[in-house]
């Protein structure tokens, strides 16, 4: 066993560990309950070499194809349509007699909302079945 086998497990470790399984119960070299089984080791794996047997007798996975850069999308006005449109209904109202600060509070109660729900914290939660 190397020094690298006694290393802790970290979240990225079982993450990645989970989805090569996946991999292979999809291609049918492993049974449900030899998957299941497996999926749960993953998940109580202390150290790498917890995960590491659990590989022994899989052909290592097919190396991932290299990802296409994807272009930035803040060039790009993104909420363009949306805020026509409620600039064209704002302007209609006001003519209309509705005074223009009812718009302006919308508009500023909407950015303090989008501002508030971007920033909350995403909760991940693993799901796994287990063998009995």
């Amino acid at each position: 066993m190397s020094n690298l086998d006694n290393l802790r497990v970290s979240e990225a470790d079982r993450e990645k560990a989970s989805a090569r399984l996946a991999e292979h119960y999809s291609t049918g070299r492993l049974t449900d309950d030899d998957y299941y089984e497996r999926l749960d080791a993953v998940w109580s794996a202390k150290v790498q070499a917890d995960l590491k047997m659990l590989f022994t007798d899989l052909p290592p996975s097919a190396p991932q194809p290299p990802q296409v850069a994807r272009r930035s999308r803040r060039g790009r006005p993104r909420a363009f349509p949306l805020v026509a449109c409620f600039l064209l209904v704002a302007i209609g109202l006001v003519v209309m007699g509705v005074p223009w600060w009812v718009f302006a509070a919308i508009a500023v109660g909407a950015l303090v909302f989008r501002k508030g729900h971007h920033h909350g914290h995403r909760h991940h939660q693993h799901f796994h079945r287990s063998v009995h």
